[in-house]
Protein backbone atom coordinates (compact mmCIF):
# COMPACT_ATOMS: atom_id res chain seq x y z
CA UNK A 1 0.00 0.00 0.00
CA UNK A 2 2.82 2.18 0.65
CA UNK A 3 4.35 2.27 -2.44
CA UNK A 4 1.10 2.54 -3.88
CA UNK A 5 1.31 5.99 -2.66
CA UNK A 6 4.48 6.63 -3.55
CA UNK A 7 3.71 6.28 -7.02
CA UNK A 8 0.65 8.31 -7.10
CA UNK A 9 2.68 10.90 -5.40
CA UNK A 10 5.29 11.02 -7.77
CA UNK A 11 3.11 10.52 -10.33
CA UNK A 12 1.45 13.58 -9.51
CA UNK A 13 4.61 15.60 -9.15
CA UNK A 14 5.63 14.92 -12.88
CA UNK A 15 2.56 15.72 -14.09
CA UNK A 16 2.99 19.30 -11.92
CA UNK A 17 6.28 19.52 -12.97
CA UNK A 18 4.92 18.99 -16.61
CA UNK A 19 3.00 21.60 -16.25
CA UNK A 20 5.30 23.78 -14.96
CA UNK A 21 8.11 23.63 -17.82
CA UNK A 22 5.05 24.12 -20.47
CA UNK A 23 4.41 27.85 -18.45
CA UNK A 24 8.53 28.06 -18.66
CA UNK A 25 9.19 26.88 -22.14
CA UNK A 26 5.83 28.98 -23.21
CA UNK A 27 7.54 32.32 -21.71
CA UNK A 28 10.98 31.26 -22.86
CA UNK A 29 9.62 31.30 -26.36
CA UNK A 30 8.00 34.22 -25.48
CA UNK A 31 11.21 35.96 -24.20
CA UNK A 32 13.14 34.51 -27.36
CA UNK A 33 10.36 35.88 -30.36
CA UNK A 34 10.41 39.59 -28.03
CA UNK A 35 13.59 39.68 -27.79
CA UNK A 36 14.06 39.06 -31.59
CA UNK A 37 11.50 41.50 -32.56
CA UNK A 38 12.47 44.49 -30.76
CA UNK A 39 14.60 47.16 -30.45
CA UNK A 40 13.69 48.32 -26.96
CA UNK A 41 15.51 45.24 -25.57
CA UNK A 42 17.64 46.56 -22.66
CA UNK A 43 19.78 43.35 -21.22
CA UNK A 44 18.97 43.57 -17.05
CA UNK A 45 21.62 43.24 -15.03
CA UNK A 46 21.73 40.46 -12.70
CA UNK A 47 22.83 41.56 -9.01
CA UNK A 48 25.67 40.15 -7.10
CA UNK A 49 23.07 38.58 -5.03
CA UNK A 50 21.22 36.66 -7.48
CA UNK A 51 24.79 34.71 -7.23
CA UNK A 52 24.61 33.97 -3.91
CA UNK A 53 20.89 32.88 -3.90
CA UNK A 54 21.50 30.13 -6.81
CA UNK A 55 24.26 28.78 -3.77
CA UNK A 56 22.02 28.68 -1.36
CA UNK A 57 19.14 26.80 -3.80
CA UNK A 58 22.06 24.58 -4.26
CA UNK A 59 22.98 24.10 -0.69
CA UNK A 60 18.71 23.22 0.03
CA UNK A 61 19.12 20.58 -2.47
CA UNK A 62 21.91 18.82 -1.25
CA UNK A 63 20.76 18.99 2.43
CA UNK A 64 17.59 17.61 0.66
CA UNK A 65 19.35 14.30 -0.30
CA UNK A 66 21.13 14.10 2.77
CA UNK A 67 17.84 14.02 4.93
CA UNK A 68 18.20 17.17 6.11
CA UNK A 69 14.80 18.71 5.90
CA UNK A 70 15.14 21.21 8.47
CA UNK A 71 18.50 22.99 6.47
CA UNK A 72 16.45 22.20 3.52
CA UNK A 73 13.35 24.61 4.94
CA UNK A 74 16.18 27.12 5.96
CA UNK A 75 17.45 27.56 3.15
CA UNK A 76 14.51 27.16 0.71
CA UNK A 77 13.54 30.88 2.95
CA UNK A 78 16.89 32.14 2.38
CA UNK A 79 16.69 31.43 -1.02
CA UNK A 80 13.29 33.25 -1.00
CA UNK A 81 14.77 36.35 1.22
CA UNK A 82 17.40 36.32 -1.48
CA UNK A 83 14.99 37.05 -4.39
CA UNK A 84 12.98 39.67 -2.52
CA UNK A 85 16.44 41.19 -2.48
CA UNK A 86 16.98 40.86 -6.38
CA UNK A 87 14.44 42.47 -6.25
CA UNK A 88 14.59 45.46 -4.06
CA UNK A 89 18.62 45.64 -6.07
CA UNK A 90 17.24 45.65 -9.36
CA UNK A 91 13.82 48.64 -7.90
CA UNK A 92 16.86 50.88 -6.32
CA UNK A 93 18.72 50.68 -9.37
CA UNK A 94 15.67 52.25 -11.52
CA UNK A 95 14.54 48.79 -13.01
CA UNK A 96 11.30 47.82 -12.44
CA UNK A 97 8.70 45.40 -14.35
CA UNK A 98 7.38 47.80 -17.06
CA UNK A 99 11.17 49.53 -17.53
CA UNK A 100 11.47 47.22 -20.60
CA UNK A 101 10.78 43.81 -22.01
CA UNK A 102 14.15 42.56 -20.82
CA UNK A 103 13.01 43.63 -17.15
CA UNK A 104 9.57 42.43 -17.82
CA UNK A 105 10.46 38.98 -18.39
CA UNK A 106 13.04 38.74 -15.77
CA UNK A 107 10.72 39.74 -13.24
CA UNK A 108 8.01 37.63 -14.11
CA UNK A 109 9.92 34.88 -14.60
CA UNK A 110 11.56 35.05 -11.21
CA UNK A 111 8.02 35.85 -9.43
CA UNK A 112 6.71 32.54 -10.87
CA UNK A 113 9.69 30.73 -9.43
CA UNK A 114 9.45 32.25 -6.47
CA UNK A 115 5.87 31.07 -6.11
CA UNK A 116 6.41 27.62 -7.19
CA UNK A 117 9.80 27.04 -4.43
CA UNK A 118 7.36 29.00 -2.04
CA UNK A 119 4.32 26.31 -2.67
CA UNK A 120 7.31 23.83 -2.41
CA UNK A 121 8.53 24.89 1.36
CA UNK A 122 4.67 23.60 2.12
CA UNK A 123 4.64 20.93 0.18
CA UNK A 124 7.83 19.71 1.87
CA UNK A 125 5.62 18.87 5.15
CA UNK A 126 3.11 16.54 3.41
CA UNK A 127 5.19 14.68 0.18
CA UNK A 128 6.81 11.83 0.85
CA UNK A 129 10.77 11.64 0.02
CA UNK A 130 10.81 10.50 -3.27
CA UNK A 131 7.93 13.41 -4.64
CA UNK A 132 10.36 15.92 -2.22
CA UNK A 133 12.99 15.43 -4.07
CA UNK A 134 11.89 15.31 -7.50
CA UNK A 135 10.35 18.51 -6.91
CA UNK A 136 12.84 20.20 -5.26
CA UNK A 137 15.82 19.06 -7.27
CA UNK A 138 13.49 20.40 -10.34
CA UNK A 139 12.88 23.93 -8.93
CA UNK A 140 16.90 23.69 -8.57
CA UNK A 141 17.39 23.29 -12.26
CA UNK A 142 14.52 25.19 -13.32
CA UNK A 143 16.05 27.94 -11.14
CA UNK A 144 19.86 27.68 -12.88
CA UNK A 145 18.09 27.42 -16.51
CA UNK A 146 15.91 30.75 -15.55
CA UNK A 147 19.59 32.08 -14.08
CA UNK A 148 21.52 31.20 -17.49
CA UNK A 149 18.80 32.37 -19.86
CA UNK A 150 19.70 35.92 -18.50
CA UNK A 151 23.13 35.90 -17.79
CA UNK A 152 23.83 34.36 -21.32
CA UNK A 153 20.99 35.88 -23.59
CA UNK A 154 18.61 38.67 -21.17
Amino acid sequence: MIAVERNRSVTGVMMLLAAVTMFFAAFTSAMVVRRGLSADWLTTPLPPVVWANTGVLAASSVALYYHAMKWTKALGMVFLAGQLEVWRELMAAGIYLPSNPSASFFYILTAAHFAHLAGGLIALHFANRQAALLYWHFMTGLWIYVLLLFALWG
